[in-house]
């Protein structure tokens, strides 16, 4: 059974965005009793902020008109010096900068002004609701691969659109993996997005704490919480490991998909089967729970606490993206390390270990990674034509700019040209990171790099080779796992627990589950 979005925001959109925005708010109004009280009345009420946020209209970058003869190409078919809309899944100073000068570049050389939208990941969902809601759909949109099948499924992504692009600039220049997680699975030769840039997943320990102590890497179950134990000291304010858990945050469910899968725990199947009741799912939250709660700070984390916590020498182990290996190495003018040892502004840096692998425990283990991909997605609501033009140009004339910006965290999917099969792949690998002229191959081992460059979409994230991802896409948006972990790990269900609630939340996302599970009778007493 494969999952499908519900067409309320279309018809919502059909009906008007007065309508819309009114039943919105009539939804809001509207919420039953149990979202008001614990465990969830903190998130909800982060959840109303967000939306909040989301009606503001966001600061968009002026670009300038164009100076040069537009393009014949574009003006045989399309309205003269048409404006289009491009959301930004980056909110940084440096991306927005970055941005404005590949409009205005653009701008220069095809009669099409571009106008850039820097939302944070997080808030896309509800910034796109409102959108639908109020006929302000973007004419493109870079965002995490979790919503590209979601949101073609539920007609917000052209395909057909981005598939001309993909042949235009050739197909067999992409990751072919990468290409393979957006393809419409009944529709050959069709993918929701094209495949940007992605990064993968680190854990990052004290190599040098673990050499004195004689302890092994942390690249399963049972190392992992056998470090942990011999790193915590409270004593001494030191954690055995830190890892973001906070309910709103995106990393919180990364971090436990990884130590998930590597235990041989998958969401749901090829058929639309629930399957995160089997028993390698149960020893997965049992793990997380007893990990957490035993040998981290007893508060929330966060991703900057876990930093924090990293650069300072308080604990011996973290999970992040890479973007804190220019930070280790002291290249991040405004995050030092500051750990007794950091007299040496690189010493984090040759002194910790990284691991992109691990395994669970048990005979269902497997070796799990986990990676994050960027899409850049043609909406159905675009000036199609001016779109393709632009998406053309990302991966082209404007693609090595882009990567350039913390390239430590934007590994290429588009691997080179048609004359050059290289030329993205090999240049990324010379690019300088933080502002300095350092590259992480001058920093970093050789097999860590190429770890990291790797394979990003070979990882087994939950429901994407099972032809789920508008399921996935969902979850994402409601933040579905991020507050049961939370919720487990403040003591409101235990381990047990926690997957049957899992399991409830999961299905009750998915319109006509047909799964249930029968009930075992329970047995009579034998006269």
């Amino acid at each position: 059974m494969k999952f499908s979005f519900p067409s309320f925001w279309r018809h919502l959109r059909a009906a008007g965005s007065s309508l819309g925005l009114g039943l919105l708010l009539l939804l809001a109004a509207c919420q039953p009793e149990k979202f008001l009280t614990p465990p969830r009345a903190a998130t909800e009420t982060a959840a109303a902020a967000a939306i909040a946020a989301a009606l503001t209209p966001p600061v968009s970058p002026v670009t300038p008109s164009p100076t040069t003869p537009p393009a014949p190409e574009i003006l045989a078919t399309a309205a003269a010096n048409p404006t289009i809309t491009i959301w930004i899944n980056e909110s940084s100073p440096a991306h927005a900068a970055l941005m404005a000068e590949i409009a205005g570049n653009f701008n220069q050389t095809h009669p099409i002004h571009v106008e850039v939208v820097h939302v944070t990941p997080k808030l896309l969902p509800q910034f796109l609701n409102t959108a639908v809601l109020s006929d302000t759909v973007p004419d493109l949109i870079l965002h995490p691969i979790e919503y590209s099948i979601g949101w073609y499924e539920d007609g917000i992504l052209d395909g057909a659109a981005a598939q001309v692009v993909l042949n235009q600039l050739g197909a067999q220049t992409f990751d072919q993996e990468a290409l393979s997680l957006l393809q419409d699975g009944e529709n050959a030769g069709i993918i929701a997005a094209l495949p940007s840039d992605g990064w993968k997943q680190l854990l990052i320990y004290r190599a040098d704490w673990y050499e004195a102590r004689s302890l092994p890497p942390p690249i399963d179950y049972t190392s992992i919480i056998s470090n942990a134990q011999a790193i915590y000291n409270p004593e001494a304010l030191v954690s055995g490991l830190v890892v973001p858990t906070e309910s709103d945050l995106l990393s919180t469910q990364q971090v436990f998909e990884q130590f998930a899968v590597a235990n041989g725990c998958q969401l749901i199947d090829a058929k639309g089967e629930v399957v995160i009741t089997q028993p390698a799912c149960e020893e997965a939250f049992d793990f997380y729970r007893r990990l957490i709660n035993r040998f981290s700070p007893s508060d929330v984390q966060t991703d900057t606490s876990a930093r924090n916590a990293y650069l300072e020498g308080r604990t011996g182990f973290i999970i992040s993206s890479p973007s804190l290996l220019p930070v280790l190495a002291g290249l991040d003018a405004s995050v030092k390390p500051t750990c007794a040892e950091c007299a040496a502004s690189n010493y984090l840096a040759t002194h910790s270990g990284f691991v992109t692998s691990l395994r669970g425990s048990g005979p269902q283990a497997v070796a799990s990674s986990y990676s994050q991909i960027t899409a850049l997605g043609i909406t159905t609501s675009a000036h199609t034509v001016a779109a393709q033009a632009f998406a053309a140009y990302w991966f082209e004339e404007a693609y090595l700019s882009w990567l350039s910006l913390e390239p430590e965290r934007k590994v290429p999917l588009r691997l080179g040209t048609a004359a050059d099969p290289f030329h993205f792949s090999d240049a990324w690998l010379e690019m300088p990171i933080a502002g300095s002229d350092q590259t992480l191959l001058e920093l970093y081992p050789d097999d860590l790099i190429d770890n990291l460059r790797q394979g990003i979409a070979q990882a087994d994230r939950w429901g994407f080779r099972q032809g789920q991802g508008a399921l996935i896409a969902h979850m994402a948006a409601e933040q579905v796992m991020p507050i049961l972990l939370q919720e487990m790990l403040s003591g409101y269900f235990t381990s047990a627990q926690t997957v049957q609630e899992a399991y409830k939340r999961t299905v009750a996302l998915i319109p006509d589950y047909a799964y249930h599970p029968t009930p075992t009778p329970t047995p009579t007493a034998t006269p």
